[in-house]
């Protein structure tokens, strides 16, 4: 008899919605494999939470939350994107079904994703089960773009901060929720901070990826995006979505929390005029990146060079002939050291002060193109990437670690072979996973480990800089390079400290981490209560604001509507205790 997917999965359901309506913890776990995977978002808790195994599950859903979710009507989704079907088991890899069901629940309309494999007693049991708040009841997301909300200049409800890819795609999600927003925005224009980048910088991931909420990319559009189509498709993606935003803005420090009436006394220097406004709420959506960081070297002022940071750096055509040095070894870095070489700087040479994550842009590119894929509506893709928390997608990336190994044999050796000190992150987990947590020392070579490998691009690896000299860099092993240019790709300070500098160290000191991934695998501080009321932080990728936004709109919404009891703390969990 034919492996029929269809009748596994509805067989499955029928017994797992028994568990589901008499909300029995128990039955529930034994639903899962011993190593399953609970990620669930608003349904359990006012949270974003990710349990593996089943016990961390079972002290999850204690019977008190379990029956407060009163999950009913369970149905199987039958549309032809989401209906049952064969797929991989996460981690294991062996061929197992994946489903979608939609649900009641006390507080709205839900949704949840089930990926099942075989257990050691061949009974099917489940991978990976996603649950999720989908929609308020009466406050139904809309479907259809509404017009420009007037109200939002005067009146917002939330002011975002920060008018790049996250906050502009968290407007756009709060204008389909009807919560009035106003974002803001320090440049001149929609996307200037794109453009204040250095010219050759390129998304080093797929189109799909980093597709915008609501609106796909023309045809032809290229599947790396340049600089300068983002920061234009960014201030085309504003003007389209109709949303408000205040450019030549920024927010005065120490804004006020009013804990009485749940408001914050705000004051907008717009264009160089004071306003004062009170919104509810404000999302800071400013990324996880401070300023750039310079380092500060004995000798600078002796130096007859040029100094600047990897954000400011013009170009390459400005440097040819000159002796160069270029200080950091991730993205940034190389990029900048392609350019230099190819507009003939007399030498350009990198300095690595530590190990960095190198994989080819082709390789993390097909990973991508496996998940985001073009032929799948993106609505359905992204429902199937937030089934998988990003810390069971580590998981995946190091249980699989030997493809990549010798997928990136050939390309390690060359740059070893020229003084590269290079791997696949401290535990072989890649790039992608790499980056979330660290948000630097990795870099996707497209060319420039070739440029490496002929003596191009030289490289010092593991030293430090002592000092500046008159006509260069002093470094930690004796050697000094002459530059007449050095640009530091050194990363940016913890966001934090610019926080602080804006809300102030009472506010800050009360709000948790902000960005990396916590214990169970989610981004840490963002799109979740963070530790103070009305004050949310908006981080992650683009396809990570373009699935989360919707938790943060139905999280703003069930506060407004008294749905959600708010402190602006999270309900954690530590072992069987919990607290508000």
């Amino acid at each position: 008899m034919a492996f029929n997917p269809h009748l596994v999965a509805t067989e499955w359901l029928a017994q797992f919605s028994s568990a589901l309506r008499e909300a029995d913890a128990r039955a529930f776990v034994d639903f899962l494999l011993p190593n399953g995977w609970l990620r669930d978002i608003l349904v359990f808790t006012w949270d974003i939470r990710a349990l593996e195994g089943r016990d961390k599950v079972l002290a999850y859903l204690t019977k008190d939350r379990f029956a407060a979710a009163r999950i009913t009507d369970v149905r199987l989704d039958e549309t032809p994107d989401l209906a049952p079907r064969t797929c991989k088991v996460p981690v294991s890899r062996v061929p197992g079904v994946e489903f979608a069901f939609a649900f009641e629940c006390h507080r709205g309309h839900g949704r949840a994703h089930v990926r099942l494999g075989p257990d050691v007693d061949d009974v099917h049991r489940a991978s990976t089960v996603f649950t999720e708040l989908v929609d308020l009841p009466g406050h139904e997301e809309l479907t259809a773009l509404p017009p420009r909300d007037e109200t939002a200049d005067a009146n917002p409800h939330v002011i975002i901060v920060g008018a790049a890819q996250t906050g502009l795609q968290v407007a756009a999600r709060f204008k389909r929720m009807n919560i009035p927003t106003l974002v803001i925005d320090r440049n001149a224009r929609v996307g200037d901070n794109w453009r204040e980048r250095y010219p050759t910088l390129i998304l080093n991931t797929t189109r799909r990826h980093h597709t915008f909420l609501y609106q796909p990319y023309p045809s032809g559009w290229p599947e790396f995006t340049p600089r300068d189509k983002v920061a234009d498709w960014l201030e085309h993606y504003a003007s389209s979505q109709e949303l408000t935003i205040w450019t030549n803005s920024e927010l005065k420090t120490r804004p006020a929390y009013n804990k009485a009436d749940r408001r914050w006394d705000v004051t907008v220097v717009r264009d160089g005029v004071e306003v004062q406004l009170r919104p509810a709420h404000i999302v800071l959506a400013t990324g996880s990146l401070g300023r750039p960081i310079v380092p500060d070297f004995p000798g600078a002022e002796e130096f007859k060079g040029r100094v600047m940071h990897s954000s400011k750096f013009p170009g390459g055509a400005l440097f040819s002939g000159q002796h160069t040095v270029v200080v950091g070894a991730g993205n940034s870095s190389i990029d900048v050291c392609v350019d230099l070489a190819e507009h003939d700087a007399a030498s350009v040479t990198m300095v690595q002060r530590s190990t960095s994550c190198v994989m080819t842009r082709e390789f993390v590119a097909d990973q991508l193109r496996a998940v985001f894929r073009d032929d799948v509506p993106l609505d359905v893709v992204d429902f199937r990437f937030s089934s998988i928390s990003l810390g069971l997608y580590k998981k995946m990336a190091i249980e699989h670690q030997d493809a990549a190994w010798e997928a990136h044999k050939e390309l390690h050796e060359k740059l070893r072979k020229a003084g590269v000190s290079c791997d696949l992150g401290p535990e072989g987990e890649g790039v992608s996973p790499f980056a979330m947590e660290k948000g630097g020392g990795y870099w996707m070579d497209k060319g420039g480990a070739s440029l490496i490998a002929d003596g191009t691009i030289k490289v010092k690896s593991l030293v430090s800089i002592e000092r500046f000299t008159k006509n260069g860099l002093l470094l930690s092993d004796g050697t000094e390079l002459p530059a007449d240019l050095v640009v530091f790709a050194t990363g940016y300070s913890y966001i934090r400290e610019t926080n602080v500098e804006l809300l102030g160290e009472d506010v800050i000191n009360q709000t948790e981490e902000v960005f990396g991934l916590d214990d169970e695998g989610e981004i840490e501080g963002s799109y979740r209560p963070c530790g103070y009321p009305g004050l949310w932080f908006a981080t992650g990728d683009f396809a990570n604001s373009r699935c989360l936004s919707k938790a943060l709109a139905l999280q703003i919404k069930a506060i407004e509507l008294g749905a959600m009891p708010y402190t602006g703390r999270r309900q954690v969990q530590v072992g069987l205790e919990h607290r508000l």
